[in-house]
């Protein structure tokens, strides 16, 4: 990964990173944008990029690779799903990142959008690289799961007890 010590950020309410880092590779030619975060996010982020979403992009396209993510929300001061009550957004933490998009190394776009019933290699790409996430990150909202993660994916690394995940 390529990334670079930020400064504290601390924004109050229980928002903030001590020690957040700014990605701009993911992985080496894997691109980010300086998406702030934990390191443990962005750490979770490679192994998710490399043992599960290029090899599901291998079989689903061959010779294409992932050049990019299109990053949704990363840090961000707010509660859930944007919601005017309730419980701190894990990106109010640098625990999240959404993906709105894989950038491919032809050009290509492949946005996230709810695939359920889609049965194109695209639709069985994204439903795998979903549900490989599952294995790195603690929270996986997929496109389609609510009203708030209709045109993203959401990934956090929210500690729970005993190991718990939450993946739809």
């Amino acid at each position: 990964a390529k990334f670079r010590t930020a400064e504290p950020i601390d924004d109050g309410k229980g928002c903030g990173i001590r020690q957040p880092i700014e990605v701009s590779e993911a992985l080496p030619g894997i691109a980010l944008g300086g998406a702030a975060m934990r390191c443990k996010t962005a750490l979770a982020m490679a192994h998710w990029l490399k043992d599960t979403v290029q090899p599901a992009l291998n079989i689903a396209m061959p010779g294409r690779r992932i050049a990019g993510i299109v990053p949704g929300s990363t840090y961000d001061c707010r509660l859930r799903n944007g919601a005017s009550t309730g419980k701190i957004s894990e990106h109010a933490r640098g625990n999240a990142i959404d993906v709105a998009a894989f950038k491919l190394d032809n050009g290509e776009t492949l946005e996230m959008k709810p695939r359920a019933e889609d049965s194109t290699m695209e639709g069985a790409f994204q439903r795998t690289a979903t549900a490989g996430a599952c294995l790195h990150f603690t929270t996986v909202l997929s496109p389609g799961s609510d009203a708030a993660h209709q045109d993203h994916l959401h990934l956090d690394v929210l500690e729970r007890k005993n190991g718990y995940r939450y993946c739809r």
